[in-house]
């Protein structure tokens, strides 16, 4: 196993949000450069990441034809959790707001709380009690996120915003969280991954207490960005270069593939894995893999571009044109 990506430029201000840096490299030529720039905040001591990277991208299997669902704006969709095979909940990652995306038509169904502003709505995740749908949007910004609780194609019966603690975030490598991808369980405790501290992280309802899991030690010197879940079994992606993918729980997790391109969608179809390619270190276009066959799926994108959001009904999100597509 070797790593195909090295840093390459070093950052002058303190923390920056890649987001600007992506927004700029879309407007010159999305897709083209070679620069990969990820969503997440960047630690201290890194910028954006020069690969270099060669893998040829899977061969294409044949499949229904894709679908459009309903257009987010550029740099819009975040998370993605299905709705029905024709519909889904996109998390818009510049508001943090609840988009009801089918039919061609993206109605915002919830807001943030009131005074709860942030950016960087990355992870969006679902759990049904008893029939009810809860659902978990968390942002790198704040840090922090709410839940929909009682969530519907309508609106969510109610909300509810929390603060990661700043103690906790404080001790971190880094000396802040960078919540990215998460899960949800039915008492609405999560876990999350965190790209900049290369770690997995639990929490308790409402981030009263958090605690980094043992299964982070399988992370290092690797960027865990996303998150899916299959009952008792996780399973993680890379945003790094070497684009591996680990499977196992929170106590610890082993490599089940290795892509040698960033990664960042991660979703079971199927009780099928399947994780998005962004192409990014490759200069493909971005594609989403079984890796059971190790085929990618057929997607109407042409270059790199940022698949954030993948669900278990293969609904994703495309960062650089805002569309939301159903495979």
């Amino acid at each position: 196993m070797k790593t195909k990506g090295v840093w390459a430029t070093a950052m002058t201000a303190v923390v920056a949000i890649a987001f600007v840096l992506m927004a700029g490299q879309a407007a010159a030529a999305p897709g083209v450069s070679a620069t990969h720039a990820s969503l997440q905040k960047a630690p201290t001591a890194a910028g954006p990441s020069a690969w270099m990277g060669g893998m040829a991208m899977p061969s294409i299997a044949p499949k229904t034809t894709v679908m459009s669902l309903c257009a987010m704006g550029v740099y819009g969709p975040g998370g993605i959790y299905p709705i029905s095979k024709k519909a889904a909940y996109v998390e818009n990652w510049s508001t943090g707001d609840i988009a009801a995306c089918g039919s061609g038509i993206a109605t915002t169904i919830a807001t943030p709380p009131s005074g709860y502003s942030a950016e960087g709505y990355y992870g969006i995740a679902g759990a049904k009690d008893s029939g009810k749908l809860d659902l978990i949007l968390l942002s790198f910004e704040v840090p922090g996120g709410y839940y929909c609780l009682g969530a519907s194609s309508s609106g969510c019966a109610s909300t509810a915003a929390f603060v990661l603690p700043s103690t906790f975030c404080s001790s971190e490598p880094y000396g802040f969280c960078n919540p990215d991808g998460v899960v949800l369980s039915k008492n609405l405790a999560f876990t999350y991954v965190d790209v900049v501290n290369q770690q997995m992280v639990s929490c308790t309802a409402y981030a009263t207490s958090c605690a980094v899991d043992a299964a982070s030690s399988a992370f290092s010197g690797y960027k865990p960005v996303n998150i899916a879940q299959l009952g008792s079994k996780l399973a993680v992606s890379d945003n790094s270069c070497s684009g591996l993918v680990w499977e196992g729980s929170t106590t610890s997790m082993k490599v089940v593939a290795s892509i040698d391109d960033s990664l960042q969608g991660i979703a079971f179809h199927s009780k099928v894995l399947y994780v998005a390619d962004d192409g990014s270190c490759t200069d493909t276009a971005a594609h989403i893999i079984n890796l059971k066959t190790g085929a990618s799926l057929p997607t109407p994108l042409t270059a790199p571009d940022q698949i954030v959001g993948l669900d278990s009904d293969l609904q994703f999100g495309s960062w650089y044109t805002g569309e939301v597509f159903s495979v």
